[in-house]
């Protein structure tokens, strides 16, 4: 019967020894598991954490533009602004940058008006819409571009024009009488000077003289700032169709834009027998003169009260 009995201990392997030495090895087996499954865990948390943080700041700047939309902000251009004054007084007031607003004045084809396209194309011409952004307060958005600023300056000034062309008689393009405008815009500091200003304009027009006016000079030498306050006898020789010393008849175009005030002016030039004028010592007025010897006259006596 001795050798029916079977040892089962004996088995390769099977021992106490070697029980012991499989039990440790099958035991690493459920810790690695254990450790892929939390890198996993963990992993898929920073993802989605990730994708969470995304998906709020996705939602916070949809809000904020929002409220962009909805947010209104005033912006005023007193009279007398050029292009390179509005593009300025944009950026200083965190609106719009200033070479955006620039771009977005140089391109015509992006606005309606109908009128844009009859405008004389001349060689030197800084800006062709510069004299017909018509300087005043408006609400834009505060997310809009500056192209819907720019439109909104072309059709204010087409309503004032049209209105105030309703009663002209003369013979003067409107590019001509915004030119005008303009040079009246920058000599006038006084309301009730502009038509006298426009009446000088025309006669010296009338009588081939060149116009010598200096704001014509410092929209160059400015750049268009008129941060200067006096005309150097070397600003006046300076090489630019704007210049009015070097060439003869009108500027190549307007050297700002004008208001209501110098477009009526410009309409209705007083009539008058005046060829020149210089300002009245410290005051805004000026004093006209018919002559080249009364202007020189005047100015000695306007010199000795200063």
């Amino acid at each position: 019967m001795n050798d029916l009995y079977l040892d089962f201990n004996k088995k390769p392997g099977h021992g106490r020894k070697g029980w012991k030495r499989n039990h440790r090895r099958g035991s690493k087996k459920p810790l690695i598991i254990g450790l892929i499954i939390l890198i996993i865990i963990a992993a898929a948390a920073a993802v989605g954490i990730h994708f969470f943080r995304q998906y709020r700041a996705q939602k916070a700047e949809e809000a904020r533009q929002r409220a962009l939309e909805k947010q209104i902000v005033d912006v005023t251009f007193p009279e007398g602004y050029s292009v390179d004054m509005m593009a300025k007084h944009l950026e200083d007031e965190n609106i719009f940058k200033a070479d955006d607003f620039i771009a977005a004045v140089k391109d015509t084809s992006k606005y309606t008006n109908s009128w844009i396209k009859d405008l004389p194309k001349k060689d030197g011409v800084k800006y062709q819409l510069e004299g017909f952004l018509y300087p005043d307060t408006y609400e834009i958005y505060r997310n809009a571009d500056p192209e819907d600023l720019v439109q909104k300056m072309l059709d204010n000034f087409e309503q004032k024009y049209q209105a105030l062309a309703k009663n002209y008689k003369g013979k003067r393009s409107m590019y001509d009488i915004v030119t005008i405008a303009s040079i009246v815009e920058r000599e006038a500091a006084v309301a009730s000077e502009r038509p006298t200003i426009a009446g000088v304009i025309e006669n010296r027009l009338a009588k081939k003289m060149r116009l010598q006016m200096c704001p014509t000079v410092l929209y160059v030498t400015t750049d268009g700032m008129y941060d200067a306050n006096k005309v150097y006898y070397k600003d006046l020789k300076v090489k630019s169709p704007y210049n009015t010393y070097r060439n003869s008849g009108l500027p190549v175009g307007a050297i700002c834009n004008p208001g209501n005030e110098s477009l009526s002016a410009a309409m209705n030039p007083q009539k008058n027998d005046y060829l020149y004028y210089h300002t009245d010592g410290n005051k805004k007025t000026h004093i006209f003169t018919k002559t080249y010897q009364e202007h020189q006259d005047t100015r000695i006596i306007t010199d000795d009260k200063s």
